[in-house]
């Protein structure tokens, strides 16, 4: 066994440093409790977060971008693995619980006093304040942004500039790598360095295998301390916690850590995803996307269950996106600079589930249902519609069984009738949901309303696996507000420590 490498203690030890866990210690630090946070991934400062995306990815980016559900058609699962989770390599999207959302969770999940709306409106301004929220600016819009407002006009579509946690953007296109500027405030130079300031001790480089118990109740962590250059185990570590452990390891961990700690019921259970394709644009005008914010405008079509954003990539991600071999593809990239990107993210209806393995990695089953698949066909032929109605002269589709590229708005058609099979479609998820829900029945969630778990007093669960349904929106904005309640509540009801 591994040399016991690192004790500590404090009245909270919170598990995970994304948008749940750095909200918890955000609040829980300020109301003068002491903390211990714990995080699997590496702490990076701005200048150690690469330019380029790809070697960007190997520092911050679970396995590299490999981690996928399991099944015939595997499908990416992109979650971040640093200080600041997730939060430290997404584009800052920022949008408010959706309020026949917040009605379901109160009336199916007895959740009513988690998303009161007249506190999480309060939550949600506090929030915006502190995180500088604001929408993307026209002078950092940039060019793959404006063809799609183009798009939009041209179509009569409802699209908006998307709003996010950067008001001081300065359109360096870098969101996904870590901005250069810190000008997003992502978790790892907002709220996590808030919380140190506070008094709070961050680990990073410590993943938590065991919440451990005493007389039924959890009083701490323990663990393995990785190397900082292989990632592999060169020590252990235990953190006791006197009043309550937070876990925020995200949808897919968050429940591989409760089983592995003996937390029953539908731990794994639930799981639900925003997945997601892209279609990418030729124009004979240069796009430049190394120019504006990575996200910048988007579509929303919740009733119709997707929604569309524009994306950038850096030259090496964009360049294989591109279809065709040999000359043909070397023609292609010799264009590089006149090509747009648009996403949609798909709000389907699948559930999954999340499971330990023998090893105790995680495994995810999920498999969209024909319904999601119809989703995904209509949101990326309008995308290709709106790509022609902006001007492109070629439009990639993505999509197997049809042609690589499409060169009028009429060959759309083909897209929108053809018999779209699972592994006719590229799907990448990376807002992921429910795996250790909330909610008032214990046969069907893990933790209650106060995010506390059913079975194992003291055990909160604080991050996107606590929320019951997905949204059809960016989550993170949700997540911080939850948090902040159930946090903001477990501050007044304990007894305050003493001052030392």
């Amino acid at each position: 066994m591994a040399q016991l490498t690192l004790e500590d203690a404090a009245d909270f030890v919170i598990v995970g440093t994304g948008a749940g866990g750095a909200t918890a210690a955000r609040v829980l630090a300020e109301a003068g409790y002491s903390l211990v946070l714990l995080e699997e991934g590496p702490l990076l400062t701005r200048e150690e977060r690469p330019a380029e995306l790809l070697d960007a990815m190997a520092l911050a980016v679970r396995d590299f971008g490999s981690q996928t559900t399991s099944g015939p058609t595997p499908m990416p699962l992109l979650q971040g693995r640093l200080v600041g989770g997730s939060t430290a390599i997404n584009s800052g999207i920022i949008w408010r619980l959706p309020e026949d959302v917040r009605e379901e969770w109160t009336r199916d999940h007895g959740l009513g006093w988690l998303v009161e709306r007249e506190a999480l409106t309060r939550i949600f301004e506090q929030l915006e304040l502190e995180l500088e929220v604001a929408p993307t600016s026209d002078e950092v819009l940039g060019n793959n942004g404006h063809k799609m407002r183009q798009a939009c006009e041209a179509l009569g579509l409802p699209g908006k500039p998307i709003t996010r946690n950067a008001r001081r953007c300065q359109g360096r296109a870098r969101c996904l790598q870590g901005c250069p500027l810190e000008a997003r405030q992502s978790m790892d130079v907002s709220y996590i360095p808030r919380a140190v300031a506070h008094g709070a001790r961050l680990h990073p480089l410590c993943r938590a295998t065991r919440v451990l118990r005493a007389r039924g109740r959890a009083v701490g962590v323990e663990g393995e301390v990785l190397d900082p250059r292989t990632r592999r185990r060169r020590g252990r570590f235990q953190v006791m916690a006197r009043r309550g452990v937070i876990v925020a390891a995200g949808a897919i961990h968050t429940p591989v850590l409760l089983a592995s700690s003996g937390v029953g019921g539908p731990v794994g259970d639930y799981f639900q995803a925003h997945p997601g394709c892209a279609v990418v644009g030729r124009f004979a005008e240069p796009i430049t996307m190394g120019f504006g914010a990575t996200q910048g405008y988007e579509v929303p079509q919740r009733e119709r269950g997707f929604k569309l954003e524009s994306l950038s990539l850096p030259p090496e991600m964009l360049a294989a996106r591109l279809p065709g071999a040999g000359h043909a593809w070397q023609q292609r990239l010799a264009e590089l600079d006149h090509y747009a990107q648009w996403a949609t993210q798909v709000r389907m209806q699948a559930h999954g589930r999340v499971r330990r393995s023998w090893l105790g990695s995680p495994v995810v089953q999920y498999e969209p249902l024909a319904a999601d698949l119809a989703k995904v066909q209509t949101a990326v032929a309008l995308l290709c519609r709106m790509m022609f109605a902006a001007g492109a002269t070629e439009v990639f589709p993505g999509l197997g069984g049809l042609p690589e590229a499409l060169t009028t708005v009429e060959q759309v058609r083909l897209l929108e009738q053809a018999p779209l099979k699972r592994q006719d479609v590229h799907l990448l998820a990376s807002h992921l949901f429910g795996t250790a829900r909330a909610g008032a029945n214990h046969r069907t969630s893990v933790v209650d309303a106060r995010l506390e778990c059913h079975d194992v007093p003291g055990l909160y669960v604080m991050d996107a696996s606590a929320l019951p349904t997905n949204l059809g929106v960016n989550p993170q904005h949700t997540i911080m507000a939850t948090v902040w309640r159930a946090a903001e509540a477990l501050a007044e009801r304990s007894a305050r420590p003493p001052v030392a």
